[in-house]
């Protein structure tokens, strides 16, 4: 009974914190100046600049004085599927016709079965029968998001990058030493955190004056290198979720979503 009541004060919060958000981030915000790319969002106080619904995303974009960031937190495990099909996609376009656009890609998924063959076991199966009774379920829930931090580290270890001149292979170590940063974990309440620097330098005539840019936040179904062509759905995840998710999520999961903002660096 405690549980289920902690989970509906959780439900409570979450629609109204959710709805008193834009769907499109309106502000330049700079970072906070203990920023870490860890996939925690402690030092934001768990707070979003927009909710964009048709994307189960909360979201950041934010800069300090070297880098731009974006914050992304999850706290429907379909957007997390979603991610873990063919990556989350930033990309910020510049101002002038005369610079490439930056794109920046993670999790790197290069055949279609990777984002869901790499991580079975982790929340994106098992987590709505384990939130039926978060007390009881306390030490599972634990071992479970610790094992499943670890799976994503070790299984997902490159980023895709395009438009940044120098990086000639696009596929690079997320230990890279070009500064492209990215972190991401599930945290105790089994919600996601997607963070990633990319180095102002990078980004040309986009921050060369006060103007803004535009970005756009992709959610990739397809891979990016397409290896094999299996079904569209692993027969596990099928089983798992028949019943439990309405045509217009299946809608979601299965075709590419994205979205476009603007944005101008903050300033001190």
């Amino acid at each position: 009974m405690l549980a289920l009541s902690v989970l509906l004060f959780s439900v409570i919060a979450f629609t109204a914190n959710a709805q008193n958000l834009p769907k499109i981030q309106n502000t330049s915000i700079r970072a906070p100046a203990n920023i870490k790319i860890d996939g925690e969002t402690t030092e934001w106080n768990n707070q979003f600049q927009a909710y964009n619904r048709s994307n189960y995303m909360f979201y950041t974009v934010s800069n300090d004085d070297n880098n731009l960031y974006l914050t992304v937190h999850m706290k429907d495990m379909i957007g997390v599927r979603k991610i873990f099909k063919g990556g989350l996609t930033f990309t910020i376009v510049p101002s002038s016709k005369k610079e490439n656009s930056v794109s920046v890609t993670f999790p790197v998924i290069k055949k279609r079965t990777d984002g869901l063959e790499q991580l079975k076991g982790n929340p994106i199966f098992v987590y709505k029968t384990l939130k039926e009774d978060t007390i009881a379920n306390k030490a599972k829930i634990d071992a479970l998001i610790a094992s499943s931090n670890d799976l994503i580290r070790r299984a997902y270890n490159e980023i895709h990058v395009t438009g940044i001149p120098g990086i000639n292979d696009p596929f690079i170590s997320i230990y890279n030493a070009e500064g492209i940063k990215i972190g991401t974990s599930f945290d105790k309440k089994l919600e996601y955190t997607y963070e990633l620097a990319i180095p102002l330098r990078y980004l040309g005539a986009t921050i060369s004056n006060a103007k803004s840019f535009k970005y756009n936040i992709k959610l990739n179904v397809d891979a990016i290198i397409q290896v094999i062509s299996p079904p569209s759905v692993h027969p596990a995840v099928e089983q798992k979720y028949v019943g439990q998710e309405s045509l217009e999520d299946d809608t979601f999961l299965f075709d590419t979503t994205d979205f476009w903002g603007e944005y101008t660096l903050a300033k001190k």
